[in-house]
């Protein structure tokens, strides 16, 4: 990845490393900050469209996943975690 970004020029985007962002059963995941858009089931060839990302801004729509915990699913009604109730 951070070659990926090298070879655009990118030299101002930072790779972070981190042991778990949440969701394990759908790695390996990337956070693109500052947008705050979410990546699950990546792997090495999708370096170039996360690099791009940060560059350009246009996301890798194939591997866009939702924040954990912020499912519509899992939200009430008012729009607060929780789900339904039992």
């Amino acid at each position: 990845m951070q070659r990926e970004l090298l070879a655009r020029g990118a030299l101002d985007a930072l790779i972070t490393p981190c042991g778990c962002l949440g969701p394990c059963f759908d790695g390996p995941n990337a956070v693109i900050y500052p947008d705050g858009t979410w990546y699950a089931g990546l792997d090495a060839d999708d370096a170039a469209g996360l690099a791009e990302h940060l560059v350009s801004g246009r996301r890798l729509a194939a591997k866009i996943s939702e924040r954990p915990g912020t499912a519509s699913d899992a939200l009430e009604p008012s729009g607060a975690p929780g789900g339904p109730a039992p």
